[in-house]
């Protein structure tokens, strides 16, 4: 079956490219001998010019952001007369399934196997079957918009207020939102016992001493962190604090390597507990990750305002401003 690959019609190979690029876990080893990470596949592009808009690509620390092309081919990049068209100037990716050609205005060139492509034919059609509000191609954008947004509200604070200043800033900013949304009672003590003890608990510490963490231990530094308690709360709450306080927190202060270890934390760590109020609201979505029920946070945060491309929205919060780690590809940011 899979000599017959380069014989599908071209929207269809787009779609089965997109939903493979779309495994945020996937480590893809490019022709330059680079290694990346996808963590968000791009948006398919209707019109004239490049195939995905806005892609999210992790190398060596750093998020880039920019678009995609797909072909057959490397080669029919110049019988397609792209290196003649500004539309395709400083692209980021280049996915092709034979690479029997340099493209030198590409950043990075992925070569597909033929295996790769069927298995993103299947996932496109097992998600187009079912209804959705969100694509995940869209839920991928969130997740990153949620992460980025909040690491850079933590840059803000740490250069403010310092890291332990950050950590009692945010975690008590998180504390006063939960006491707002829930719908039962709250247990006053144990937020005032969380928000009194956080900077000094083993989450407070670790990101106050994270710089000096081992590469290799990043993750085991995460998880043992999360298992020692604050006060007197429960598993759930520890889960919340390292993601929306801690997590920023060493996202901004991580070298290189450290944040490549972070995000694949945040790509992969599973949920602790579903959220009812994203069950009614996504019901066909999974709560399996955590990125899962960030980026379907983000989307409710910003639905009123239609934020949906993942650039301009970075633009709109002024991320090019604070994070050292972003790059926006083809534009006059470059950080």
């Amino acid at each position: 079956m899979q000599h017959h690959v380069h014989e599908l019609p071209e929207r269809i190979l787009q779609r089965a490219v997109q939903a493979i690029l779309a495994d945020p876990h996937r480590m893809w080893r490019c022709s330059n001998g680079d290694e990346v990470q996808i963590v968000a596949a791009g948006l398919v592009n209707a019109h004239d010019g490049p195939d995905f808009r806005d892609m999210a690509v992790l190398h060596n620390g750093t998020v880039f952001v920019g678009n995609g092309e797909f072909h057959r081919k490397a080669s029919d990049w110049m019988m397609h007369d792209h290196h003649h068209d500004r539309r395709y100037a400083s692209l980021l990716v280049h996915v092709v399934l034979v690479d029997d050609a340099p493209v030198p205005d590409a950043r990075w060139t992925i070569v597909l196997d033929p295996s790769d492509l069927w298995r993103g034919i299947r996932l496109h059609r097992e998600r187009s079957a079912v209804a959705t509000e969100l694509p995940v191609e869209e839920l991928q954008h969130f997740a990153l918009l949620r992460l980025l947004r909040t690491s850079a509200e933590a840059h803000v604070h740490i250069r403010r207020v310092g890291t332990a200043g950050a950590v009692q800033a945010m975690a008590s900013a998180w504390l006063d939102r939960l006491g707002r949304k829930r719908h039962r009672p709250v247990d006053e003590g144990e937020i005032a016992a969380v928000r009194l003890s956080v900077s000094s608990s083993a989450m407070g510490r670790m990101a106050q001493e994270f710089t000096s963490i081992a590469i290799d231990d990043v993750l085991g530094a995460l998880e043992r962190a999360e298992r020692e308690r604050i006060a007197r709360e429960g598993a759930a709450m520890r889960r919340e604090l390292l993601v929306n306080v801690v997590l920023p927190i060493c996202v901004a202060r991580a070298g290189n390597e450290q944040r490549i270890r972070l995000f694949q934390w945040y790509w992969s760590a599973k949920a602790v507990h579903p959220y009812g109020v994203l069950r009614r609201r996504f019901p066909q979505i999974a709560q399996d990750y955590v990125w899962q029920q960030q980026g379907m946070l983000e989307f409710l945060r910003d639905h009123s305002r239609q934020a949906t491309v993942c650039a301009e929205v970075i633009h709109e919060y002024g991320f090019a401003r604070t994070l050292e780690f972003l790059h926006v590809s083809g534009g006059s940011v470059s950080l």
